[in-house]
């Protein structure tokens, strides 16, 4: 379980529209290259014995769904979405089947009683996904839960860079109940988003639409640093409020 040297970072403009890495043999964390577009979102490819679950699609900019097949293999593909901002639903367009992008669109695929209240499971077959709503950043947005590599997929609510909040306190709220998740019987390894938008130094982001990220900060964050996030928003209070912090950049917007 192990992760790259350095991912793609802009600086070749040679490399491959997506870079592909095998956390293990059944986790592929696929970044589209930068050169393709400035977002440089990470996706996320999830198997199991029956189904495999494709996390985002990308901005659209680079052809997906060949490489997802040969990924997947024979398995039953889901494409789902953190959420359904451009840069994670462009490539849907490649797909017969995707989840649908409104709020409602997602509690009624994954069978939610009310949204965003609860938990639901998401069987892949020998492997069980935890879905967890957290909107603010965008109202279908989702975190999900792997019970086998202890992995969080945290979608634009948390990564290293800037964190924009469209609705602070629906943020507040959506953070503190994952971190009670979390501590609520659920141990997470690590925390992965879906960009790298800060350098290793401390709380240093890039010029935004910056398509080159010399020296980035890892993708994995430490499960601590959601709870620090936690903390933060709720120091702050009621009213947005810039949080400048060495992992994360609260942005309101």
């Amino acid at each position: 379980m192990t992760f790259p040297e350095q991912w793609d970072d802009g600086t070749d403009p040679s490399t491959p529209a997506h870079q592909v890495h095998w956390y293990d043999d059944r986790t592929a964390i696929i970044r589209q290259a930068l050169h393709t577009n400035f977002e440089g979102p990470f996706l996320y490819l999830l198997l199991g014995d029956e189904r495999a679950l494709l996390l985002d699609t990308g901005t659209g900019h680079a052809p997906l769904r060949p490489l997802i097949e040969e990924l997947a293999g024979d398995r039953q593909l889901v494409v789902a979405h953190t959420h359904s901002h451009g840069d994670h639903v462009g490539g849907d367009g490649e797909f017969d089947e995707v989840v649908g992008k409104t709020a409602d669109d997602v509690a009624q695929y994954f069978g939610f009683a009310e949204w965003p209240d609860g938990v639901v499971q998401f069987d892949l077959g020998g492997r069980v996904l935890d879905i967890v709503p957290i909107p603010g950043h965008h109202a279908s947005h989702i975190a999900t839960y792997d019970r086998n590599t202890r992995l969080l997929f945290s979608g634009d609510s948390l990564y290293p860079g800037r964190l924009y909040v469209f609705d602070w306190a629906a943020f507040r709220a959506s953070v503190a109940r994952l971190a009670e998740f979390v501590a609520d019987g659920n141990p997470v390894e690590l925390v992965l988003g879906a960009h790298i938008e800060m350098t290793q130094e401390p709380g240093r982001d890039y010029e935004m639409g910056a398509d080159k990220h010399p020296d980035e900060h890892e993708l994995q964050l430490q499960p601590a640093v959601l709870t620090e996030l936690a903390e933060v928003l709720t120091e702050a209070g009621d009213e947005p409020v810039r949080i400048e912090r060495k992992d994360f950049i609260v942005y309101p917007v």
